[in-house]
């Protein structure tokens, strides 16, 4: 995954879990560590949904401008959109024989993870308007239409946008109650020889 991830190994692991890893071994480890795989998805679609960071504390607001445009072309969509394609639509996790990769491969993951600041280069674009409407309006035409008036480039220097981080991969302390539990439930069983 190359997005964003959050890693529970045996040397990652809280000290309770990290001996529930290693006493359960092969079939027994797997099924584990896809209970708490199946649980940390949950759990971090539903924090999601609540705008929230492991630690329950709220998300950074969007920016003004921006908050202005997405309010306009999709209102009442959360910061983090969870689905249609978005973080928790691409949101997966991995057993592996060491343990377990909860994230996503979405390059935008890490962004919002953790922040950061990204520069765009300055581009020009051939804008082309059609001709004007009854309200003496101009519309945008598609480039070499018979309703094009006339065409303009239009520039847009350099910018840059800071992203601040919006933590949404992580294990809360709910998170690491239930996985406990996961864990005794499995080490139970093992012990039961079920």
């Amino acid at each position: 995954m190359a997005g964003a991830r959050v890693e529970i190994t045996k040397d990652t692991a809280s000290p309770a879990l990290k001996r529930a890893i290693l006493k359960l071994q092969g079939d027994g480890r797997a099924l584990m560590l896809g209970q708490i795989g199946e649980t940390l998805m949950r759990s971090t679609r539903d924090r999601g949904a609540r705008q929230i960071d492991p630690d329950g504390n709220k998300w950074r607001p969007l920016s003004p401008g921006y908050k202005r445009w997405k309010d306009k072309k999709r209102p009442g969509v959360p910061i983090l959109k969870f689905d249609f394609h978005m973080l928790g639509d691409q949101l997966s996790y991995q057993v592996d024989p060491d343990g377990l990769l909860l994230g996503t491969n979405a390059p935008y993951g890490a962004r919002h993870q953790f922040g950061g600041t990204s520069t765009h280069a300055a581009h020009s674009r051939k804008l082309a308007f059609g001709k004007n409407r009854p309200n003496g309006m101009k519309v945008f035409a598609r480039a070499g239409s018979a309703s094009v008036d006339h065409e303009k480039w239009a520039t847009v220097k350099q910018y840059t946008v800071t992203l601040p981080a919006r933590p949404w991969l992580g294990v809360s302390q709910d998170d690491e109650k239930a996985l406990l539990d996961i864990a005794a439930d499995h080490l139970g069983d093992a012990f039961e020889g079920n």
